[in-house]
């Protein structure tokens, strides 16, 4: 197994398609829907093992939440959107606009879609939990991912 410090990466199959997973220090910095290559070593490491199997978990319907360290790399200002996204209970909607609010600055609306689309852990960080002002799904992987949470809630 590698070290800690060690940048690596790995592609999982899953059901829905191979998932690149990338970490150092023992945290996740990236997921990526399909087969990538990322910066490092293409290896399995402990922490993206424990991704993977989340991961395949919350496919499955068998998990609400992830509990793998993340350790993605942003701004500030990001890191703070995509903190309040991981506060969206599970099968929950919120829109830009109410994340802006939710972070106290309500104009700032078209800043947090741009860092929800920066953010390189989605399904870690539920971005799909994020619609549209008219409350649809960004896009058919969300539309996917919400489905999904919808019908697990029921």
């Amino acid at each position: 197994m590698p070290s800690d410090d060690e940048r690596t990466f790995y592609i999982y199959p899953t059901a829905f398609g191979p998932v690149t997973i990338g970490a150092t220090g023992g945290a996740v910095t990236d997921v990526v829907l399909g087969e990538t290559t990322l910066g490092g070593t293409r290896r399995p490491a402990a922490v993206t093992n424990r991704c993977a199997t989340e991961i395949m978990e919350y496919l499955a319907g068998k998990r609400t939440a992830f509990t793998v360290a993340r350790a993605a790399a942003g701004t500030p200002f990001q890191r703070e959107v995509w903190e309040a996204v991981t506060r969206i209970p599970y099968g929950q909607t919120r829109t830009a606009r109410d994340l802006a609010a939710a972070l106290g600055a309500p104009d700032s609306y078209r800043a947090v879609g741009t860092a929800l689309r920066a953010c390189p852990t989605p399904l870690l960080v539920p971005t799909h939990r994020v619609v549209t002002a008219a409350g649809k799904p960004a896009d058919a992987v969300a539309t996917a991912l919400l489905n999904l949470e919808q019908r697990v809630s029921q």
